[in-house]
């Protein structure tokens, strides 16, 4: 079982940093005045230091052609994003409480989804959330979710391990956590100046919270694994989405003696649970009627999960029948047919099958594979619910491929709804938007 080590930010091994004057070429000036967060190498016209050279974690100060203040932001000397950047238009100090305003901020942005959010739909409080989404919340190159009284920070720049402490005094200020883990992205890891504890997962502050978190979302019992799970633990961005299955399976079941549902890579089991309420309820006084819920994933462990998922949430669920399938979704999916097993709701929501431009094209063809698939599994009048979480992959083209395949089946798709990013997972530049996510009835 994985666990975290302590590790102290202030470590001294950790470069300390110091302010560099920098200068862009037009095109770099104009794109930070136009609000994009990131400086790439070939915008940098010169960078001004004096003393040993420029190092992860300095901070850059960008004058503009006239020497007047442009931007001040992290520096990475061997990073294609040679400067995140952190604040525009007037000087600011970069600190901690520059970090803990950007953490106010970020609460504040996030306040409907505390004060509203699961209460007005007569559930428990919702405390598993995103705090800070990167870009979108003024921090390039940091995420942090919360996750009940435990927090996980994971850095995806190595200029912020030099600005760590800073940034968990911060943390710390702001959010006063029982537990605060830290993660690093693969890239990042595979770094050796990265400290060793930091690509494991550290405990940055606070007491040992275990391998794995609890939280509430929406009344139900859920855990995150945070040094063994994808993302910080959980996917946290597809909350909404998980709502919405459980509206429509509810809906549904008012139409059908019972309702079979089926979640293709299903990781821990999220929409599948939220399909198992949203089913009993809408079967209603009717107990008799089945609610059968499949769960598909290649990994083993992210079955378990999801099968103790459903063991802690047994007042809410327990009366579903829930299989899981594991093996490679496509083989499976094949098996099903030939087996004719058939559904209400399908739900499709793989990983990210592009993570560089050059991949596009592979994703697509996947996306019409995996849609081609799913369609014969699906009654007449269900619902299929299908997403995508690459960023190279345009919404246009992901919906285009579904409604291709639809149309080739011979079917036809009505009530077409789409969904991007929630609330707590506010969008930067255009780079940074991935989320999409289709419902859909076929007939």
């Amino acid at each position: 079982m994985a666990k975290a080590r302590p590790f102290s930010p202030d470590r001294g091994s950790l470069l300390p940093s110091r302010a560099l004057a920098i200068r862009l070429h037009p095109p770099g000036e104009r794109a930070i005045r136009e609000g994009h967060p990131w400086v790439f190498d070939g915008s940098i016209r010169s960078v001004d230091a004096s003393g040993p050279p420029p190092q992860a974690g300095d901070v850059g100060v960008v004058f503009d052609r006239k020497g007047r203040f442009l931007a001040v932001g992290l520096y990475d000397p061997d990073d294609p994003i040679r400067l995140r950047i952190l604040h525009a238009g007037s000087p600011r100090k970069v600190g901690a409480e520059f970090f803990a305003q950007r953490l106010r901020s970020a609460m504040e942005r996030r306040a409907p989804l505390l004060r509203n959010g699961s209460r007005e739909r007569g559930y428990s409080e919702t405390n598993g959330f995103r705090v800070v989404n990167g870009e979108g919340d003024g921090l390039p190159g940091v995420v942090l979710d919360r996750y009940g009284e435990s927090f996980v920070l994971k850095l995806y720049a190595r200029s912020w391990l030099a600005r760590l402490p800073e940034l968990v005094d911060a943390l710390v200020q702001i959010m006063a956590p029982r537990s605060l883990l830290g993660l690093v992205s693969r890239r990042l890891a595979a770094d050796a100046r990265c400290p060793a504890e930091m690509r494991a997962g550290a405990l940055l502050h606070g007491s040992d919270p275990g391998s794995a978190l609890p939280f509430l979302e929406n009344g139900f019992h859920l855990e995150a694994h945070p040094l063994e799970g994808h993302k910080t633990g959980f996917y946290l961005d597809q909350r909404e989405n998980r709502q919405r299955v459980e509206e429509e399976a509810r809906k549904l079941a008012w139409d059908h003696d019972g309702l079979r549902i089926l979640n293709v890579f299903s990781y821990s089991g999220g929409f599948s649970l939220y399909g198992a309420r949203g089913a009993l309820r809408g079967a209603g006084e009717n107990r008799h009627a089945p609610v059968e819920v499949t769960s598909v994933d290649v990994a083993g462990p992210a079955l378990r999960q999801a099968e103790r998922h459903f063991e802690m949430n047994g007042e809410q669920v327990g009366r579903a029948r829930h299989r899981t399938l594991e093996g490679d979704a496509f083989r499976l999916l094949g098996d099903l047919d030939r087996s004719g097993d058939r559904f209400h709701l399908v739900v499709v929501d793989p990983p990210s099958f592009a993570t560089r431009q050059d991949q596009e094209a592979g994703a697509i063809a996947a996306y019409s594979r995996l849609t081609r698939a799913a369609l014969p599994l699906l009654e007449s009048g269900g619902t299929l619910v299908q997403a995508s979480c690459s960023s190279r992959v345009s919404p246009d083209s992901f919906y285009r491929v579904i409604r291709g395949e639809v149309r080739r089946s011979g079917r036809q798709m009505d009530s077409e709804r789409r969904w991007g990013h929630p609330l707590d997972h506010p969008v930067g530049p255009p780079e940074s938007e991935y989320l999409k996510c289709l419902f859909a009835t076929i007939r």
